[in-house]
Formats: structure tokens, sequence, C-alpha cells
């Protein structure tokens, strides 16, 4: 580990954003100390800069480096709560005269030169004494060589503009400071979202680079054509930065999924997602045969007996959709946990179910099925090759980090719309997230027919349904794509018979729907 330690005696760090000249830097580009570095090694009289020019061609190289440093705030904007934030500012804009290119000095008679300016922006950081960090993670130097740029570091006057003359330190040791104050790269595939900023890094040509800008500027005594001789060469690359610890939203409303195979040789049906919460249904009241009686010792335990709003098991039957051959038959079942946030003994109530799924399955037990009124029966089996079964069965298919879900099964709203449009459409949608704890949805797109493939386009009819489990599928149906602003942890359920296997929705790459 590589860091340096940034502060800055005047209280200011003077440098425009390379986004806009009309803004402040923040956080302060890993490109210009480099850049300050290189001058401090070439500004040493009768020294070879070649070591140094070494030591930071391997900076160059490394991965981006991690910037620690407050956020910051512009002038009159509030402060959010629990921060300490710096202020940017911005002076008044000045007027230069304008360098002109050899071809326009020989258009330009004498009564226009000078008349050409150019706004020169005053902007800057009021960071007062503390300090900044940009630690490069995975460089390893030898003792030797950390004393060699920490010298180096040492003849560093300022940093951005001359109006920010810097103290600057190098070490090996961690950065200490608040978790808040940490700025990571982000891969360059990841979505720009609100709060997040470019920052330029430096990557293996940028000391070539700042070579041939230094030998453009040498290039001519002409001072006006020499400046407009200098050809643009690009320094560093722009990488998104986001403050905080990067980690998709989590509901913590859903725990892990088990799931058990459906066996296709000994069922006398298979069943099709249209009849996802029969079959759901019937899956768990013969898995509650599988235990005792209430109030016996060997009862259910309460994460499959619980009702309404306290927490319990899902059962989700799961279809063989998002296929060119997919045909919607279902493969398998999955009972997803609460989560151990939901429940105190959760580890406990899971070993229970776990066995009374074995004792289901035949596995210490008599094999039981599952009675589906009007189809007959159908067996399970828990697999120990879940890998080969395809994704359909792998719990890691539904539990994923991702911006945007689309529904498998369709959603049963658990309220209805008192208005047309859009607006009525996102309230809707975004009160089903509220019920299992995610944020609201930045775009809801709603259809009836499924966007993944096998997907059922409706439900069984509700007639082929038993009377007593009619009641949670009163609410309109329809198929749901829902986009969050950012990346949430699945499972997610939608919709009032989400315990049922309605309203699952899959994780959608983002490349398919940019």
């Amino acid at each position: 580990m590589v860091r340096v330690t940034i502060t800055f005696p005047l209280g200011v760090y003077h440098a425009q954003s390379s986004v806009s000249f009309q803004e402040a830097e923040w956080p302060p580009s890993p490109v210009r100390l480099v850049g300050a570095l290189l001058a401090a090694a070439h500004g040493r009289i009768g020294h070879d800069p070649e070591p140094e020019r070494a030591l930071l061609q391997r900076l160059c190289e490394a991965t981006p480096p991690v910037v620690i440093a407050p956020p910051s705030v512009a002038v009159g904007d509030p402060v959010p709560a629990h921060q300490d934030p710096v202020v940017r500012l911005r002076g008044a804009s000045r007027w230069a005269p304008r360098n002109h290119t050899a071809s326009e000095l020989k258009e330009l008679s004498t009564r226009n030169v000078g008349r050409g300016r150019a706004a020169v922006e005053k902007v800057g950081t009021a960071i007062g004494c503390r300090p900044v960090h940009i630690v490069w993670t995975d460089v390893e130097l030898a003792a030797s060589e950390l004393e060699r740029l920490a010298a180096l570091a040492a003849d560093v006057t300022f940093l951005g503009t001359a109006r920010s003359p810097v103290l600057i330190d190098v070490t090996d040791e961690p950065a200490p400071g608040d978790g808040d104050d940490v700025w990571t790269p982000l891969p360059d595939d990841a979505h720009r979202r609100r709060g997040q900023v470019e920052v330029r890094v430096p990557e293996p040509s940028l000391i070539r680079a700042f070579d041939q800008r230094e030998a453009a500027r040498r290039a001519s005594k002409d001072r006006v054509e020499r400046a407009g001789l200098i050809p643009s060469i690009r320094l560093g690359r722009e990488v998104t930065y986001a403050r905080g610890v990067v980690a998709p939203f989590d509901p913590r409303r859903w725990g892990d999924m088990l799931v058990l195979v459906v066996d296709r040789e000994d069922s006398e049906t298979i069943v099709k997602a249209p009849a996802s919460y029969l079959l759901a249904r019937a899956f768990r009241a013969s898995l509650l045969g599988a235990f005792g009686a209430v109030g016996e010792p060997d009862e259910a335990p309460e994460i499959l007996r619980a009702r309404g709003d306290e927490p319990h098991c899902a059962i989700v039957p799961l279809p063989f959709v998002n296929h060119p051959r997919a045909d919607g038959h279902v493969m398998g079942v999955g009972v997803v946990l609460p989560h151990g946030d939901q429940v105190a003994d959760l580890d406990a109530q899971r070993m229970r179910v776990e066995q009374g799924l074995l004792r289901f399955s035949g596995i210490g037990g008599n094999r039981r099925y599952v009675d589906i009124p009007g189809a007959g029966r159908m067996y399970l089996r828990p697999s120990a090759h879940v890998e080969a079964d395809g994704p359909t069965l792998r719990p890691d298919t539904y539990d994923l980090a991702s911006r945007c879900w689309t529904s498998v099964t369709p959603v049963v709203h658990s309220r209805w719309r008192t208005a047309s449009g859009r607006a009525a459409l996102l309230k809707q949608v975004t009160a089903d997230c509220a019920d299992v704890g995610l944020p609201a949805p930045a775009l809801v797109e709603v259809r009836r027919e499924p966007w993944l493939a096998g997907a059922p386009a409706r439900l069984m009819s509700t007639a082929a349904v038993p009377e007593a489990w009619r009641s949670l599928l009163k609410g309109p149906v329809d198929h749901v794509r829902v986009t969050f602003d950012e990346e949430v942890v699945g499972p997610v359920l939608l919709g009032r018979a989400r315990h049922f296997g309605l309203g699952l929705c899959r994780p959608v790459p983002d490349e398919a729907t940019a």
C-alpha cells in the first residue's frame, strides 16, 4: 500500500473540474498529484529524475487509487444531516486576452489584437486543515523506494494552481478516517447515479503524455504561436467514483432459499406456471403435514405456520423461463426463509424446516406428496446437484443485486389504481415495493404479456382454486418490470400473494435495459 497525505496550509484547494471549468474539482485528482511529483523530479538541479519517474510509472500502471476526502457542497446548499462537508467556492469570472494561433494572427489587424477575450473562472474548495489521502492499495514499495518517494513529495510546493501550496507526506500505513469519506472507483460499466463524480486517474501512458506536452511548450520561441501549437494530449482518463461504502440496498426481508426438485418420473402431473399459486398452497399444506399437531413437541416451526404480517416463509414454485426452449413447466419449489433480522431464533427454526423437508422427501420417514386439487399427485426430492439443473433451480438466480427486476409470475397488486396514467401506476407499484421494504422505483413498466419467455401470461381460473385459498387472488394482476435508482438485493417478491409464488421476480442484466 502507498498512501499519500495532502494538507493545504492556506485552507483552500484551487483547481477546476475537468468536466466543467465553472466548477471546483473535488475530490482532488490523482493525475494532478502525479504531475506535481513529476515536476518536482525534473525541478531538482543536477539530479537524474529517472529513478523517480520509474516510481511514478508504477503508480500510473496500478489500478485507480482510493481517495479519502470529505464530501462537498456548494456555497448556500443545505448541509445533509450527520455530515461535515467542505465547501466549493466560485469567485467572479475574469476576462483575459485570448492567445491566437499563427493562422489567426495573419488575418488580425493591429486594432483587433487583444479584443478576443476568454473567461477565466476562479474556483476552489475550502477544506481548512483537513487532510486528503490518495491510496494505491495494490502497490507495494520497498523501504528505500518509499523513502525516495517521500523525499520527492517533500519537494512539491503546490497542487492545482500556484494559489494552493501543499504539504505532502508518503507512508505505507492505512489511512484513518470515517468510511463515509472514502471515494471508491467503480467499474467502467457501472451506472452513473446521483452523488457520484468523475475523477481523472493515471494510466500507463500518463508520464509519456506529460513529456509530450512539455516538448510542445518548448517547440517554439514565439509565445503566442507556441500557445496555439500545443496539441491536445490526453492526461489520464475519467473514472466514476462513489463516496462511502459501495454496496447494494438490502431490504433484509428474505433470507436463504431451500430448493426441492420436481420428481418427474414419479409425479402424476407436471404443473405449469399459471398454476403456481395453487401448487404453492397445496405444497404448504402437505409440508405442514410432515410435522406434528400444534402444541406437540414436533409441531411445525413458527416461520412455516405464521400468517399475515408475521415474518414467515414464502413458498415459491420455480418455472422454466427465460430460455429459447422455455415452456413454463415448474421445475422445483423454493422455500424462501425470512431474513435473520426478522426472526430472532432463525437458525433453530431453519434446522427444523430442513428436517421437515427431508421427511417430506422420504428421507428418514414416509415419503409425502403434493396433492394438487383437480390435478393429482406431485413428488419432490432434494437435489445435491442444483448447479446441474440450470439457473431456474439455483438460489443465486434470484438473490443477486440488480437495478432492474422483471416478474416471472404475475403480480397481484395490493392496491387498486384510483386514477389512470403513469403517476397512478407508479404509486401502485411503489406501494407493493414499500410492503417488502424496497425503495421507491425510478421506473415502472406494466403489461399483460410477460417479458420472459415461458412465463405465464395469466393465472389459472380462480374457479379451479379452493374457495378458502381465493382471498389473496382478489386484486389487479399484471406483469411488471421495475427499475430502481440503485441496486437492490433479492429475492424480490411483490404483491399480496407473494408468500405463495406470485410476484416472483428475476434480475435483468443492465445491458438489457440500457
